[in-house]
């Protein structure tokens, strides 16, 4: 019977997975015989769950697990005070990023761009830009978690 040719690719991997197996066990042997003890677990962050109300019991806010995760403390409830009302200004002829960024130093957060021009239909670098209209009038007040949207043109 003719002997059949092996892939030498088939034969690296297996070569390669038996050395890789056998360093990962050798390295905890050697690490026992050192008289080293496997490392501590780590600990593993408690999320809570929202476990249902009666009616005599008092509501609690709960807290996402993301937030908790992240930041290693549970998130603060949610503030029950309306959003500030806020005059508008007039940002129309102002770098697009500068009108942005006064905007967000008046507490808004909702900003979008939308662009006039016929061929520059992104704004993408808005430092690029110019605010030729918006969304709000100037001078109205405004609450500050409206979204305000900025016309742009990338033309000078």
């Amino acid at each position: 019977m003719p002997k059949k040719a092996s892939n030498p690719l088939v034969v690296g991997l297996i070569a390669g997975s038996v050395a890789l197996l056998i360093g990962c066990c050798g390295g905890v042997a050697i690490g026992r015989s050192m008289g080293e003890s496997d490392p501590e677990p780590t600990a593993i962050a408690s999320i809570p769950v929202d476990v249902p109300r009666t009616a005599n019991a008092p509501s609690t806010p709960s807290v996402s697990a993301e937030s908790q995760a992240t930041t290693g403390t549970p998130a603060a409830p949610p503030s029950s005070t309306a959003p500030a009302a806020v005059a508008m200004p007039n940002l129309v002829g102002q770098n697009a990023a500068v009108a942005a960024d006064q905007l967000r130093e008046l507490g808004f957060t909702k900003i979008q761009y939308g662009s006039q021009d016929e061929h520059d239909t992104v704004v993408l670098l808005a430092s690029n830009w110019t605010v030729t209209k918006q969304s709000t009038k100037a001078g109205s007040k405004v609450s500050t978690d409206t979204l305000i949207v900025l016309t742009c043109t990338k033309q000078r």
